[in-house]
């Protein structure tokens, strides 16, 4: 054999035995995570079977996820990580994509429930489901948006029906991530916009001029609008409130 052969088979098999044993935390920051919001206790393991501890996106926990790296993508360039958290009784699990494509951070076909807390507070929001939820950003601008989301409110208001939450699809317009929800009567319309540095507003509308909101609404933080009652708050993603 030919010892130019040798040499080649030799680099490449250095080559293999390094994508085999790379590290998962190195693909993280290769996808440009560690830049974002996003953040671990822990992250272990191979980057085709790895596992990350703790995982937060901003204000919102994810848990602990089973992640690992597409091949084919590294064919042109790009990486993405499929993670997970598998579903267990009172948990709906987590699956999405997450990755760079060229100048884009992606997230991909997220379907989840997120748990607010207090991150919109005092906006009344107790989570957020997203279904095949995917985003683009590149140059902290939205580049592209899809999939449905729904916003549990966690508010007892008279004349209102809450239970079946705000629902709609995910959007870009002027570079901004836009959430436009609307409950099933229409009468109920929030409106959440978030810039890719992670400042974001959000709008919750209230139609109707029922006699028991003069007194309850404003102690919810609720103003008098036109044809109803509104409440709108802004921070940043991450930041206690």
């Amino acid at each position: 054999m030919p010892r130019a052969l040798i040499y080649i088979l030799i680099v490449l098999g250095l080559i293999i035995l390094a994508l085999v044993f790379m590290p998962l935390k190195l693909v993280v920051s290769m996808a440009g995570l560690e830049n974002s919001k996003f953040s671990a206790r822990e992250i272990s393991g191979s980057i085709w079977n790895g596992r990350i501890e703790d995982a937060q996106l901003g204000p919102f926990a994810l848990g602990n996820l089973d992640a690992g790296l597409q091949f084919l993508p590294l064919l042109t360039g790009n990486v993405k990580m499929d993670i997970e958290r598998p579903a267990e009784t009172g948990d709906t699990g987590l699956t999405a994509t997450i990755g760079k494509q060229g100048k884009n951070l992606l997230v991909e076909n997220a379907t989840t429930t997120l748990s607010v807390g207090q991150a919109l507070a005092p906006l009344p929001a107790s989570n957020i489901i997203l279904d095949n939820v995917s985003v683009a950003f590149a140059g902290g601008r939205c580049q592209s948006a899809s999939g449905k989301m729904r916003l549990s409110l966690d508010a007892n208001i008279p004349g209102l029906d809450l239970k079946r939450g705000l629902l709609g699809n995910a959007i870009c317009e002027d570079g901004v991530l836009i959430l436009p929800l609307k409950s099933g009567s229409g009468m109920e319309e929030l409106t959440m916009k978030l810039e890719g540095n992670g400042f974001y507003t959000a709008r919750l509308f209230l139609n109707g001029n029922e006699r028991a909101w003069t007194i309850l609404l404003p102690t919810l933080g609720f103003q008098k609008v036109p044809s109803g009652y509104a409440i709108k708050v802004a921070g940043q993603l991450g930041q206690k409130r």
